[in-house]
Protein backbone atom coordinates (compact mmCIF):
# COMPACT_ATOMS: atom_id res chain seq x y z
CA UNK A 1 0.00 0.00 0.00
CA UNK A 2 0.59 3.57 -0.72
CA UNK A 3 -0.03 5.12 2.74
CA UNK A 4 3.29 4.98 4.33
CA UNK A 5 5.18 6.41 1.40
CA UNK A 6 2.93 9.10 1.38
CA UNK A 7 3.16 10.03 5.42
CA UNK A 8 6.86 10.11 4.90
CA UNK A 9 6.61 12.67 1.89
CA UNK A 10 4.10 15.20 4.23
CA UNK A 11 6.55 15.17 7.23
CA UNK A 12 9.28 16.22 4.37
CA UNK A 13 7.22 18.84 3.51
CA UNK A 14 6.27 19.93 6.67
CA UNK A 15 9.98 20.29 8.18
CA UNK A 16 11.20 23.13 6.82
CA UNK A 17 7.86 25.35 8.20
CA UNK A 18 8.23 23.99 11.76
CA UNK A 19 12.16 25.19 11.62
CA UNK A 20 11.02 28.61 10.43
CA UNK A 21 8.51 29.19 12.92
CA UNK A 22 11.30 27.91 15.86
CA UNK A 23 13.49 30.74 14.62
CA UNK A 24 11.00 33.56 15.21
CA UNK A 25 11.59 35.58 18.29
CA UNK A 26 8.25 35.13 21.33
CA UNK A 27 6.93 37.84 22.69
CA UNK A 28 8.66 39.07 26.07
CA UNK A 29 6.64 38.12 29.14
CA UNK A 30 4.70 40.70 30.97
CA UNK A 31 5.64 42.17 34.14
CA UNK A 32 3.81 41.48 36.98
CA UNK A 33 4.14 44.78 38.24
CA UNK A 34 1.58 47.27 35.72
CA UNK A 35 3.31 50.31 34.38
CA UNK A 36 1.78 53.37 36.09
CA UNK A 37 3.88 56.18 35.12
CA UNK A 38 1.15 57.62 32.60
CA UNK A 39 -0.94 58.38 35.99
CA UNK A 40 2.00 60.90 37.21
CA UNK A 41 2.03 64.18 34.69
CA UNK A 42 5.06 65.34 33.24
CA UNK A 43 7.21 62.51 34.52
CA UNK A 44 8.47 60.31 31.14
CA UNK A 45 7.80 56.74 31.16
CA UNK A 46 11.51 55.83 31.51
CA UNK A 47 11.81 57.28 34.76
CA UNK A 48 9.51 54.76 36.18
CA UNK A 49 10.09 52.97 39.50
CA UNK A 50 11.43 49.75 38.78
CA UNK A 51 9.37 47.31 39.94
CA UNK A 52 10.11 45.03 42.86
CA UNK A 53 10.56 41.70 42.36
CA UNK A 54 8.48 39.44 44.61
CA UNK A 55 10.05 36.80 46.95
CA UNK A 56 9.32 33.23 45.67
CA UNK A 57 10.07 31.80 48.94
CA UNK A 58 9.23 32.80 52.58
CA UNK A 59 12.45 32.83 54.75
CA UNK A 60 11.95 30.00 57.53
CA UNK A 61 11.47 31.66 61.27
CA UNK A 62 14.29 30.92 63.63
CA UNK A 63 13.32 29.80 66.74
CA UNK A 64 15.47 31.61 69.53
CA UNK A 65 16.29 29.25 72.08
CA UNK A 66 15.14 30.07 75.52
CA UNK A 67 17.77 31.62 77.88
CA UNK A 68 19.00 30.01 81.03
CA UNK A 69 17.33 32.64 83.04
CA UNK A 70 13.95 32.23 81.61
CA UNK A 71 13.99 29.14 83.17
CA UNK A 72 11.51 25.87 82.20
CA UNK A 73 8.26 28.00 82.11
CA UNK A 74 9.89 29.35 78.98
CA UNK A 75 9.73 26.33 77.26
CA UNK A 76 6.43 25.65 75.10
CA UNK A 77 3.43 23.83 76.80
CA UNK A 78 4.61 25.25 80.61
CA UNK A 79 1.79 26.69 82.59
CA UNK A 80 0.95 29.95 83.33
CA UNK A 81 1.79 31.27 86.86
CA UNK A 82 -0.88 31.53 89.28
CA UNK A 83 -2.00 35.01 89.78
CA UNK A 84 -1.65 36.95 93.37
CA UNK A 85 -5.01 37.19 94.76
CA UNK A 86 -6.79 40.73 95.09
CA UNK A 87 -5.94 43.21 98.10
CA UNK A 88 -8.94 42.97 100.32
CA UNK A 89 -10.99 46.02 99.99
CA UNK A 90 -10.80 48.53 102.21
CA UNK A 91 -13.07 49.16 105.90
CA UNK A 92 -16.05 51.27 104.90
CA UNK A 93 -16.24 54.08 106.97
CA UNK A 94 -19.09 54.58 109.35
CA UNK A 95 -22.14 56.63 107.47
CA UNK A 96 -21.83 60.22 108.63
CA UNK A 97 -24.06 61.29 111.32
CA UNK A 98 -27.34 64.10 110.44
CA UNK A 99 -26.52 67.49 110.66
CA UNK A 100 -28.95 70.80 111.22
CA UNK A 101 -29.14 71.83 107.54
CA UNK A 102 -27.86 75.22 107.24
CA UNK A 103 -30.03 78.21 106.67
CA UNK A 104 -29.61 79.63 103.28
CA UNK A 105 -27.11 82.56 102.84
CA UNK A 106 -29.34 85.55 102.00
CA UNK A 107 -28.69 87.42 99.15
CA UNK A 108 -27.24 90.75 101.00
CA UNK A 109 -28.22 93.66 98.82
CA UNK A 110 -26.16 96.61 98.07
CA UNK A 111 -26.63 99.57 100.42
CA UNK A 112 -28.80 102.36 98.93
CA UNK A 113 -27.47 105.84 98.99
CA UNK A 114 -28.63 108.06 101.79
CA UNK A 115 -31.91 109.88 100.45
CA UNK A 116 -31.21 113.58 99.61
CA UNK A 117 -31.89 115.96 102.21
CA UNK A 118 -35.40 117.75 103.12
CA UNK A 119 -36.36 120.93 101.75
CA UNK A 120 -37.07 122.64 104.81
CA UNK A 121 -40.96 123.89 105.37
CA UNK A 122 -41.74 126.52 108.03
CA UNK A 123 -44.04 128.84 106.74
CA UNK A 124 -47.75 128.88 107.13
CA UNK A 125 -50.69 130.73 107.45
CA UNK A 126 -51.94 130.75 110.89
CA UNK A 127 -48.64 130.71 113.19
CA UNK A 128 -46.63 133.60 114.21
CA UNK A 129 -43.98 133.45 111.44
CA UNK A 130 -44.69 135.51 108.34
CA UNK A 131 -43.94 134.68 104.67
CA UNK A 132 -40.94 136.77 104.23
CA UNK A 133 -40.47 139.41 101.31
CA UNK A 134 -42.38 138.47 97.56
CA UNK A 135 -43.87 135.28 99.25
CA UNK A 136 -47.31 134.20 98.90
CA UNK A 137 -49.58 131.70 100.49
CA UNK A 138 -53.01 130.42 100.33
CA UNK A 139 -55.38 128.74 102.73
CA UNK A 140 -58.61 126.63 103.10
CA UNK A 141 -60.61 125.02 106.06
CA UNK A 142 -63.62 123.56 106.42
CA UNK A 143 -65.41 123.05 109.73
CA UNK A 144 -68.35 124.39 112.32
CA UNK A 145 -69.21 127.03 111.97
CA UNK A 146 -67.35 128.60 109.09
CA UNK A 147 -65.75 127.56 105.86
CA UNK A 148 -62.86 129.99 105.63
CA UNK A 149 -60.26 130.56 102.77
CA UNK A 150 -57.71 133.10 102.60
CA UNK A 151 -54.40 134.22 101.20
CA UNK A 152 -51.08 136.08 102.34
CA UNK A 153 -48.42 138.03 100.33
CA UNK A 154 -45.52 139.24 102.11
CA UNK A 155 -45.02 142.81 101.26
CA UNK A 156 -42.07 142.99 104.06
CA UNK A 157 -39.95 140.62 105.80
CA UNK A 158 -42.01 141.05 108.68
CA UNK A 159 -45.10 141.97 107.28
CA UNK A 160 -47.82 139.85 105.20
CA UNK A 161 -51.18 141.58 103.96
CA UNK A 162 -53.71 139.31 102.65
CA UNK A 163 -57.54 139.00 101.50
CA UNK A 164 -60.04 136.22 102.77
CA UNK A 165 -63.96 135.01 103.04
CA UNK A 166 -65.68 133.60 105.98
CA UNK A 167 -69.38 132.17 105.32
CA UNK A 168 -71.71 130.17 107.36
CA UNK A 169 -72.73 127.92 104.83
CA UNK A 170 -74.71 130.24 102.93
CA UNK A 171 -76.47 132.06 105.52
CA UNK A 172 -73.49 134.91 106.52
CA UNK A 173 -70.64 136.05 104.03
CA UNK A 174 -67.89 138.00 104.83
CA UNK A 175 -65.31 139.30 102.86
CA UNK A 176 -62.26 139.87 105.53
CA UNK A 177 -58.53 141.63 104.93
CA UNK A 178 -55.79 141.00 107.31
CA UNK A 179 -52.54 141.57 108.25
CA UNK A 180 -49.77 139.87 110.32
CA UNK A 181 -46.33 142.18 111.60
CA UNK A 182 -44.12 139.32 113.48
CA UNK A 183 -42.64 140.53 116.48
CA UNK A 184 -40.23 137.83 117.59
CA UNK A 185 -38.95 135.24 115.21
CA UNK A 186 -36.32 132.61 116.54
CA UNK A 187 -35.46 129.33 115.01
CA UNK A 188 -38.30 127.47 116.97
CA UNK A 189 -40.50 130.32 118.53
CA UNK A 190 -42.20 132.68 116.42
CA UNK A 191 -44.83 135.44 118.42
CA UNK A 192 -46.99 137.89 115.96
CA UNK A 193 -49.47 140.70 116.01
CA UNK A 194 -52.38 139.89 113.97
CA UNK A 195 -55.82 141.84 113.02
CA UNK A 196 -58.71 141.20 110.31
CA UNK A 197 -61.70 142.50 109.95
CA UNK A 198 -64.45 143.11 107.18
CA UNK A 199 -68.25 143.53 106.55
CA UNK A 200 -70.85 141.09 107.04
CA UNK A 201 -73.53 139.97 104.39
CA UNK A 202 -76.49 138.32 106.30
CA UNK A 203 -79.22 136.22 104.41
CA UNK A 204 -82.15 137.23 106.36
CA UNK A 205 -82.55 140.75 108.32
CA UNK A 206 -82.43 140.35 112.28
CA UNK A 207 -85.98 141.03 113.17
CA UNK A 208 -86.77 137.44 111.77
CA UNK A 209 -84.17 135.37 112.52
CA UNK A 210 -83.62 133.24 115.96
CA UNK A 211 -80.49 131.85 116.50
CA UNK A 212 -79.59 132.24 112.98
CA UNK A 213 -76.12 133.63 111.07
CA UNK A 214 -76.04 135.89 114.09
CA UNK A 215 -76.30 133.83 116.94
CA UNK A 216 -73.34 131.00 115.57
CA UNK A 217 -71.22 133.19 114.24
CA UNK A 218 -71.39 136.11 116.78
CA UNK A 219 -70.69 138.65 114.06
CA UNK A 220 -72.14 141.54 112.93
CA UNK A 221 -72.65 144.04 109.94
CA UNK A 222 -68.70 144.66 110.50
CA UNK A 223 -66.23 143.22 112.54
CA UNK A 224 -62.83 144.02 113.51
CA UNK A 225 -60.54 140.87 115.48
CA UNK A 226 -57.08 142.37 116.70
CA UNK A 227 -54.90 139.77 118.79
CA UNK A 228 -51.74 137.67 118.89
CA UNK A 229 -50.47 134.20 117.73
CA UNK A 230 -47.66 132.61 118.64
CA UNK A 231 -46.22 129.71 117.38
CA UNK A 232 -43.24 126.91 117.98
CA UNK A 233 -41.54 124.23 115.66
CA UNK A 234 -38.75 121.92 116.35
CA UNK A 235 -35.64 121.39 114.42
CA UNK A 236 -36.89 118.66 112.06
CA UNK A 237 -37.16 120.51 108.24
CA UNK A 238 -40.78 118.68 108.49
CA UNK A 239 -41.55 119.45 112.07
CA UNK A 240 -44.99 119.89 112.78
CA UNK A 241 -45.95 123.87 113.89
CA UNK A 242 -48.02 124.21 116.89
CA UNK A 243 -49.82 127.50 117.68
CA UNK A 244 -52.44 129.31 119.46
CA UNK A 245 -54.32 132.63 119.17
CA UNK A 246 -56.20 135.20 121.01
CA UNK A 247 -58.13 137.31 119.55
CA UNK A 248 -60.54 140.43 120.96
CA UNK A 249 -64.06 140.32 118.43
CA UNK A 250 -65.32 143.79 117.95
CA UNK A 251 -68.65 143.33 116.40
CA UNK A 252 -70.68 146.63 115.25
CA UNK A 253 -73.95 146.38 114.42
CA UNK A 254 -75.47 149.04 112.25
CA UNK A 255 -79.29 148.25 112.63
CA UNK A 256 -79.84 146.73 116.56
CA UNK A 257 -83.25 146.19 117.08
CA UNK A 258 -85.12 146.72 119.97
CA UNK A 259 -86.84 143.45 121.27
CA UNK A 260 -88.62 144.92 124.85
CA UNK A 261 -91.37 146.95 123.58
CA UNK A 262 -90.71 149.20 126.93
CA UNK A 263 -87.29 149.33 126.38
CA UNK A 264 -87.78 152.62 124.53
CA UNK A 265 -86.16 153.29 120.62
CA UNK A 266 -83.09 151.60 119.91
CA UNK A 267 -79.71 153.24 119.06
CA UNK A 268 -77.87 154.11 116.13
CA UNK A 269 -75.33 151.12 116.68
CA UNK A 270 -74.23 148.90 119.12
CA UNK A 271 -71.16 146.92 119.77
CA UNK A 272 -70.13 143.34 121.21
CA UNK A 273 -67.06 142.22 122.37
CA UNK A 274 -66.36 138.69 122.54
CA UNK A 275 -62.80 136.85 123.32
CA UNK A 276 -61.90 134.32 120.42
CA UNK A 277 -59.19 131.53 121.49
CA UNK A 278 -57.81 129.14 118.96
CA UNK A 279 -55.43 126.34 119.19
CA UNK A 280 -54.32 124.36 116.25
CA UNK A 281 -51.55 123.10 114.62
CA UNK A 282 -50.01 122.92 111.04
CA UNK A 283 -48.64 119.55 109.68
CA UNK A 284 -46.05 119.80 106.80
CA UNK A 285 -46.27 117.09 104.02
CA UNK A 286 -44.16 118.20 101.47
CA UNK A 287 -41.89 121.28 101.02
CA UNK A 288 -44.67 124.31 100.62
CA UNK A 289 -47.84 122.13 102.00
CA UNK A 290 -49.07 121.70 105.13
CA UNK A 291 -52.43 120.22 106.75
CA UNK A 292 -54.13 122.68 109.09
CA UNK A 293 -56.26 121.74 112.37
CA UNK A 294 -57.97 123.99 114.68
CA UNK A 295 -60.13 124.04 117.64
CA UNK A 296 -61.35 126.14 120.01
CA UNK A 297 -64.08 128.68 121.30
CA UNK A 298 -66.23 131.91 121.63
CA UNK A 299 -66.15 133.86 124.86
CA UNK A 300 -69.36 136.32 124.21
CA UNK A 301 -70.78 139.27 126.38
CA UNK A 302 -73.85 139.72 124.10
CA UNK A 303 -77.01 138.39 125.76
CA UNK A 304 -78.56 137.50 122.57
CA UNK A 305 -75.90 135.07 121.64
CA UNK A 306 -74.47 132.10 123.09
CA UNK A 307 -71.94 132.62 125.82
CA UNK A 308 -69.87 129.84 124.63
CA UNK A 309 -69.43 128.74 120.82
CA UNK A 310 -67.22 125.71 120.04
CA UNK A 311 -65.18 126.22 117.20
CA UNK A 312 -63.48 122.99 114.45
CA UNK A 313 -62.33 123.33 111.30
CA UNK A 314 -59.56 121.58 109.40
CA UNK A 315 -57.68 122.25 106.08
CA UNK A 316 -55.23 122.48 104.16
CA UNK A 317 -52.26 125.48 103.89
CA UNK A 318 -49.48 125.73 101.12
CA UNK A 319 -47.06 128.49 99.73
CA UNK A 320 -46.78 129.52 96.32
CA UNK A 321 -43.67 131.15 95.62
Amino acid sequence: MRFPGLLSLSLLALAPALSARAQTSSPPPRSATPDESWSEPGKPASEAPPAQAEPNEEEPTRVQPPSESDGWESFPGASDPVPAPPPPPPPRAPPPLPTEPTPARRRVKAPRPPPPPQAPNRYGLYGGRSLGSGHAGVGMELGFPFVSARGLYGVLEHLDLGLGVDTVYGLMTELRASARFTLLDSDNVSLAFVVDGGHAFFLRPPDTEDKGARYLSGRRDWNVAPGLVTSFQGDSPRAWRPYLGVRALMAFDMDPIQKDPLSGMPPAWKLDASVLVRLGAEFPVGEKTSYAVSFGGDFRSRSSDAEFMPTLSVGVVSTLF
